[in-house]
């Protein structure tokens, strides 16, 4: 929390003195010395994730600006320089959250530090935040370093990492530096030798304003057979070094932790050094020797290995000022509470520690996306360490089983009062809020439970997985708004998914009933194409579920739907319908426009006379659009002998199942071709739900000559 405010800070202190934000990607050659070179005081230039190879063809150069170089929120950013960083006329230069290969410039005679004051000028400085330092082996200078006559304001390091350098980190012994602040940092495995610098880790004889080295851990940091180790030459009496730990791997002498002239020392840890009485401090320092603590181990967890956490019972847990701990924060245990379980291997991770609610300090919280038959418990534990005493529910067999895959807020009471339906009253997982959305996926129970969703109210997005091991059928609902009969209503989605789907059902239906009563339209997705759907259709009593059924869908699916919007509007005109086809050669014209029938809602009449053989359709045509019956290629109706010459047309944009023979949406009056009935029969044509009927002496015949009941 506090590395993300002080981004903030970065950001805001940018903003108010109207410079700008520089982005740079490590796609540019040379981003970083390009962007420095282009920036003024006050910018900040935010890097990408990504590794930045600075090649040697000229200085990443501050000069005469405040310039401000952060990684991006959540990145990691390497970068590799091939030549220095230097600080020119009166520059600062401010680095959060970099980390610095400093091999590929160490390996080169003519470069010999990392950032490295360039004149005389005052008020140069350097600040770094959250850096990290590693891979530096050149034996002249130093990662930091001054040269004669070439001087810093100051230094300012706070939680910054110096790991596996064969040489000096900070060497300020040329030149002076008016003060330095080194705080929350770690110098690890720095192992100079007699050839190489001669006066430590850190080098600060040079400093003629003061010096404070606080909680600070420094571990196999040493000068080989020289009197100097972890601090060295400290050349002023203002100078305090506090709360740290100093340790070797085995017993040292003749290795400092701290070499000063002048200055204090207090509240630190040493082991295995064995220089004046086991302090392996000057003699010249004044030690508060009652807050030392000499020759007990730090319980590093893997030190040989990198790992410098502290474990429990360590002597350095509130050894520090005020009850702080001692040594680098980052490495101190947090005791937090763990969510272990099957999809964790039942091990330790910082991306498992539950949050207390802050609507309700009871209680812990963690978002997790869970599958079918995840199980879990929660462990109190520093982040090293799992004890089955410190386990909610305890007991081995004592596990919270997930019955349904999706997106969770697993809850935790440490007091065990959560109530009803929480396991031990310890814990609960409560799924994710789909909104207005609800699925069923499958016929069986284990593949309702496999598949899932996951929404994102902030853009009314849902994505629906699919996992089950064998074809699953799938349906999801979008609840929208309860529609009224005889207003219009605005459809509006996309939808996108990871294979080609077929045969998708889009019913716009009656809450919680089937089948539609008015949108029920069947299309395809192609492969992470987006389909766009926009509809405006009328309302009945009740409509506001929109159902996309997609059918039977495979294993490994996902399929987006997004943008969803239902909205009254205002009612369009409605459509004018004409008879088209091969007579007009597929064009709407006045003599072929239907008429409303006078006694049958929803349907249209057209007197007209065709010929055999002459194919036809139906087209709607309104304000918006224009709308084919049947819809699709090849779904024209070929006029037979039997229906050509006079004939009267019917038509129903709902479609009517009996009249399948001519599209399913119209009927056509045919001539009587009955052969059994004589010339003297008594006949008398009528019209029944819209289709003509033959009366024969009594009898019902339909158009076909097939007898039909009364």
């Amino acid at each position: 929390m506090k590395k993300v405010l002080y981004l903030f800070v970065a950001m805001l202190v940018a903003l108010a003195a109207n410079a700008k934000v520089i982005n740079i990607n490590s796609d540019t050659k040379d981003a970083l010395r390009v962007a420095v070179a282009g920036a003024v005081t006050g910018d900040v230039i935010v890097m990408a994730e990504g590794t930045y190879v600075e090649s040697n063809s000229d200085y990443i150069a501050f000069t005469g600006k405040n310039v401000t170089v952060m990684a991006e929120k959540g990145a990691e950013v390497i970068v590799v320089p091939q030549v220095p960083i230097r600080l020119k006329t009166g520059a600062r230069a401010e680095f959060i959250n970099i980390k610095f290969d400093c091999g590929h410039l160490s390996d080169k005679a003519s470069y010999s530090e990392i950032i490295v004051p360039a004149d005389g000028t005052a008020d140069k400085k350097v600040i770094l935040e959250g850096c990290e330092f590693y891979g530096w082996k050149q034996k002249s200078n130093a990662i930091i370093h001054t040269r004669t006559d070439r001087q810093l304001d100051s230094i300012v390091i706070n939680n910054c990492y110096f790991h596996d350098n064969l040489y000096n980190c900070i060497s300020l012994k040329y030149a002076s530096v008016v003060g330095v602040s080194i705080t929350n940092s770690t110098f690890a495995n720095i192992t100079t030798d007699a050839s190489g610098p001669d006066a430590g880790t850190i080098d600060i004889r040079a400093t003629t304003g003061p010096v404070r080295i606080d909680h600070c851990t420094f571990y196999n940091a040493q000068a080989k057979n020289t009197d100097y180790g972890a601090i060295g030459k400290i050349m002023t009496n203002d100078a305090i070094v506090s709360n740290c730990v100093f340790a070797m791997p085995k017993d040292t002498a003749g290795i400092r932790t701290i070499s000063m002239v002048g200055g204090s020392a207090n509240n630190c840890l040493v082991y295995n050094y064995q220089d004046k009485e086991g302090y392996g401090i000057a003699s010249t320092v004044t030690v508060d020797s009652a807050s030392f603590i000499l020759g007990k181990d730090p319980l590093f967890v893997d030190a040989a290995n990198g790992d410098l956490r502290i474990s429990a019972g360590s002597p350095v847990l509130g050894a520090g000022t005020g009850g702080s701990d001692l040594g680098d924060p980052r490495w101190i245990p947090q005791i937090n509470y763990y969510l272990i379980g099957n999809m964790n291997n039942w091990e330790l991770n910082a991306n498992y520690i539950l949050e207390q609610n802050p609507e309700n300090d009871a209680e812990y919280t963690i978002p997790m996306m869970m599958l079918l038959g995840d199980e879990f418990k929660i462990t109190k534990s520093d982040g090293i360490t799992i004890n089955e005493a410190n386990s909610y529910p305890s007991g081995v067999d004592k596990k919270y089983q997930v019955t349904a895959s999706g997106e969770y807020t697993v809850r935790f009471r440490p007091d065990g009062q959560g109530g009803e339906g929480w396991l031990d009253g310890y814990l609960y997982a409560q799924p994710a809020d789909l909104g207005p959305w609800e699925a069923w996926f499958g016929n069986a129970v284990v593949q309702e439970k496999s598949s899932y969703l996951i929404y994102d109210s902030a853009v009314n997005k849902i994505t629906a997985h699919i996992r089950s091991d064998k074809n699953t059928k799938a349906k999801i609902k979008y609840h929208g708004i309860a529609a009224e009969a005889g207003k219009c209503y605005r459809i509006a989605f996309k939808m996108k998914a990871n294979r080609e789907l077929n045969g998708i059902t889009l019913i716009w239906q009656e809450d919680n009933t089937e089948p539609a009563i008015n949108e029920n339209r069947a299309i395809g997705l192609n492969e992470d194409e987006e389909f766009i759907y926009e509809e405006i259709v009328s309302g009945a009593a009740g409509n506001g579920i929109l159902l996309f059924d997609f059918g039977v869908v495979s294993k490994g699916v996902i399929i987006e739907i997004y943008d969803v919007a239902i909205e009254e509007v205002e009612c369009p005109a409605p459509p004018t319908y004409y008879l088209v086809g091969s007579m007009t050669d597929w064009a709407a014209q006045e003599e072929y426009k239907f008429t409303a029938s006078e006694s049958v809602e929803g349907e249209y009449i057209l007197n007209t006379t065709l010929e055999a053989g002459c194919a036809i359709k139906v087209v709607g045509i309104s304000e918006i659009k224009e709308t084919w019956y049947p819809g699709g290629f090849d779904s024209e109706y070929v006029v037979d002998a039997s229906h050509a010459g006079e004939t009267t047309v019917y038509f129903r944009p709902a479609g009517n199942p009996e009249w399948a023979a001519f599209g399913g949406y119209f009927y056509m009056d045919a001539k009587q071709g009955i052969d059994h009935v004589e010339a003297t029969a008594e006949q008398e044509k009528f019209i029944r739900d819209g289709q003509m009927y033959i009366l024969i002496d009594g009898q019902v015949y339909n158009t076909l000559g097939q007898r039909v009941a009364q």
